[in-house]
């Protein structure tokens, strides 16, 4: 099971060549069948509006793994929105994960372009389900539906949910913009979100053949997934696809503006432009030139990218872009605007930053939580941030991993909470997950970042954790709210929606109430002005 907690490449997820033009559709293909030889167990069958599909019925769930939801991205389809697979007519055999979208992330099944494939876990009982869409993380470079912690099969059982999970385009193949790679509605570089939304569509015309129920729809995710789910309430096109959405650890990372850089981020254009000259395409017909890389030569030059210096870590510049058709602003700003009027449910965990401190050098010493301001850039406010954590002798990497989970997730959850509460219609509810592992590799890392990830889908052995009975029971609190917040769009009844001021849920043995947010310091840290926008 690949950690999140260790990924290096996770921390570096991180030329105007004008005369663009439309590219021509490619010639419909069908979707390259998934086999794994004969049923282990009893199959079942559902058509979906592009074929039939056959999964299997295992302890009590339908389950169906690799349903292509849009077709291959290959030829001039790659950087270009998605398209319908060809619909097929001999059943389809679902029982394995397609392979996850091209990646340097090790240990993971060996990745393809032909990837757009998402999974079902429905309850075999009658009735219309609530959905749960869960859209997985990796900075966006990384990670796919199959990882084994994502087995969705404890959730839907438990909480009577149909659960979908999916991959989509990463890196520069999902995030490259350039004026030669405009699609015909002039949008570009939003690949992967396009993605998302394909699925979304998917999920909207299928989901009742499956048992689920297409106005009980719920996005939700973590680290990017999460930041996925920030940017979708803020994308148009994605608009009256889900009913609710649930962010965990993940609203703070920026997006590009298409032609404007902005702080220490470049314009998306600016690194197009990189992209190209790395994969030498300056010249005559750009997007042929690029569309005729194979995937390892443009993840090659991917990490070629120079890096940009977000909270002290360096990241890869493949992001969402402010493209002016699926986002026309800034998701944040979107949401403070009003955009968004879902249920909300927002927050991050206790030391999100932990898994990332030895790293940078911050293991406790003299003086560490200063060179950790100083590689925060922030160095001009080093007296008040030292006067607000306080780092007393030996705790320095303490309050170096409270400063880094403020500005990085706690805070915009915050602030996203406060938005969603105050500007638009629906309630908003803050968590602050405070448990940590009980014991295995991860339990002295504390709550850290994807710890919440065990608990909603319950895998401890994904992560070498045996749960104590306490952690049992916390996991199915979790389950619970998740799942409450799907069918009725509330959660469990002791989390009150949120306001300015409070009330915060706080996810420990047992949970518990409180009102003040991290202690208070987010106030200070936006009147110094350190929170992205």
């Amino acid at each position: 099971m690949p950690l999140p907690f260790a990924r290096a490449p996770w921390l570096l997820t991180v030329l105007l060549l004008w005369g663009c033009t439309a590219p021509e559709s490619p010639p419909d293909e069908l979707p390259a069948p998934i086999t794994s030889g004969a049923f282990v167990n009893p199959p079942v069958q559902v058509t979906t509006d592009d074929g039939p599909v056959v999964g299997e019925i295992i302890n009590g769930l339908k389950v169906f793994k690799g349903i292509p939801y849009a077709a291959p991205p290959t030829g001039p389809r790659r950087w270009a929105p998605p398209a319908r697979p060809t619909r097929w007519t001999q059943p389809l055999t679902t029982t394995a994960f397609g392979p996850p979208c091209p990646q340097t992330k090790a240990g993971v099944p060996t990745p393809s372009e032909d990837c757009l494939r998402l999974n079902v876990w429905s309850p075999n009982r009658p009735g219309a389900h609530a959905v749960l869409v869960w859209i997985h993380g990796g900075g966006y470079v990384e990670g796919h539906a199959g990882e084994s912690w994502y087995d969705a099969a404890q959730l839907a059982w438990t909480e009577d949910l149909v659960v979908v999970s999916f991959n989509y385009r990463l890196g520069l193949l999902g995030f490259l913009a350039l004026p030669q790679l405009a699609a015909p509605d002039s949008g570009t570089g939003n690949w992967g979100l396009r993605d998302q939304i394909a699925a979304l569509d998917w999920v909207r015309r299928n989901i009742a053949a499956f048992g689920g129920d297409p106005a009980r729809v719920m996005i939700a995710g973590e680290s990017a997934g999460a930041i996925s789910v920030t940017t979708l309430l803020a994308a148009e096109p994605a608009q009256g696809r889900f009913h609710r959405a649930a962010i965990q650890s993940g609203t703070y990372r920026p997006v590009l503006e298409k032609e404007q850089a902005t702080g220490a981020f470049p314009s998306a254009y600016a690194v197009g432009v990189q992209a190209a000259i790395l994969l030498g395409c300056t010249q005559g017909d750009i997007a042929a030139c690029l569309r005729a890389r194979t995937p390892a030569e443009v993840l090659a030059a991917q990490a070629r990218l120079p890096p940009v210096m977000e909270l002290g870590l360096p990241l890869l510049p493949t992001l969402p872009v402010v493209d002016g058709v699926v986002l026309k602003g800034r998701p944040l700003a979107r949401v403070l605007a009003g955009s968004g009027d879902v249920p909300v449910l927002v927050g991050a965990n206790d030391d999100e930053l932990s898994f990332v401190m030895d790293a940078l050098g911050v293991v406790g010493n003299a003086g560490d939580f200063g060179r950790y301001v100083d590689a925060l850039g922030a160095g001009q406010r080093k007296a008040e941030l030292t006067a607000l954590y306080q780092p007393a002798p030996a705790r320095e990497r303490e309050a170096a991993i409270a400063l880094g989970t403020d500005l990085s997730f706690a805070c915009p959850a915050q602030r996203l909470a406060t938005a969603s509460a105050t500007t638009g219609t629906a309630n908003a509810y803050l968590y602050r997950f405070a448990r940590a592992l009980p014991n295995g590799a991860l339990s002295p890392l504390g709550a850290t970042h994807g710890t919440d990830i065990v608990y909603l889908f319950g895998h401890f052995d994904a992560v070498g954790t045996t749960p104590t009975p306490d952690d049992a029971t916390l996991s199915q609190y979790v389950q619970a709210a998740w799942g409450s917040l799907a069918r009725t769009g509330t959660p469990i009844p002791t989390w009150l929606p949120y306001s300015p001021g409070g009330p915060v849920l706080t996810w420990n043995t047992p949970s518990t109430t409180e009102t003040v947010w991290r202690g208070g310091r987010c106030a200070a840290l936006e009147s110094l002005g350190l929170l992205l926008p």
